[in-house]
């Protein structure tokens, strides 16, 4: 049987976003996907658009855009050791984000924080496993450490 405290999610993992590292030494603060932030903000910017989408009548592009810009502010959180071409540090902002993630030779990147904020896996809860639970408690320190069987 398994153990149904092992699926569990940590909701603040999902909305404060987890450290997962990309590449070349890039990491990411990533919240999960469809959190309630991410929620809010797409039911905000989809309102006036809510008759024409029902009709089926918004373009494609138009939609990813949206998509694009919620999780520019409530999927990618934050980030470390982006620099540019000239070694010059690129600081965290939801307007770079979404400036990254319009590039299309960045679109792996863009991909990347997908993929990562849809892996439920990057937001379970840490559970103590079973044997940490049963490790003996520490010495009281009097042992010499000395091997006190008989030969």
């Amino acid at each position: 049987m398994a153990c149904i405290d092992k699926i569990k999610t940590d909701l603040q993992k999902e909305t404060q976003g987890v450290w997962i590292d990309f590449e070349v030494g890039i990491r990411l603060k990533i919240a999960r996907a469809r959190n309630p932030a991410f929620r809010e903000l797409m039911r905000k910017l989809t309102e006036p658009h809510r008759k024409t989408i029902r009709e089926g009548g918004m373009q494609l592009e138009e939609l990813e855009d949206l998509q694009r810009q919620v999780r520019a502010k409530t999927i990618l959180l934050d980030w470390e050791n982006i620099e540019d071409a000239t070694g010059k540090t690129i600081e965290y902002s939801p307007e770079q984000a979404l400036e990254f993630f319009k590039d299309l030779e960045l679109r792996d990147f863009y991909t990347f924080v997908i993929l990562e904020s849809e892996n439920m896996e990057n937001f379970k809860k840490e559970l103590v496993k079973d044997s940490e639970k049963n490790l003996p408690t520490s010495s009281d320190g009097s042992s010499t450490g000395e091997d006190t069987k008989a030969n």
